[in-house]
């Protein structure tokens, strides 16, 4: 009886190559997977979670008054203020566009 079998499922390949192209070909694969992660992580640390007026404004496309009367009004309040300056949340900004 053999245990070989033609379905696919306990297929076996044998390659052969040098040390040298297993090497070559194991760091491409570590490469790839590092170059794949540094992306992933930049991406995170490009993601903001907390925007400037001037960043709000360009982000919402109104103007730096148009964000003032809205915060006067109670109609889109900064979510934080460091001394003079204020900051609003991603969360907040994402649901004001999801209104207009």
């Amino acid at each position: 009886m053999s245990n070989n079998s033609n379905n696919g499922s306990n297929s076996t390949l044998l390659v052969q190559m040098t040390k040298e192209e297993l090497i070559r070909d194991f760091e491409q694969v570590v490469r790839k997977v590092v170059n794949q992660m540094q992306v992933e992580q930049q991406a995170l640390k490009n993601e903001k979670l907390t925007y400037t007026r001037d960043e709000t404004a360009e982000i919402l496309n109104v103007s730096l008054t148009t964000l003032h009367n809205w915060n006067k009004q109670g109609v889109f309040k900064p979510s934080a203020k460091v001394g003079k300056k204020v900051y609003y949340s991603k969360n907040d900004i994402q649901a004001k566009l999801k209104i207009n």
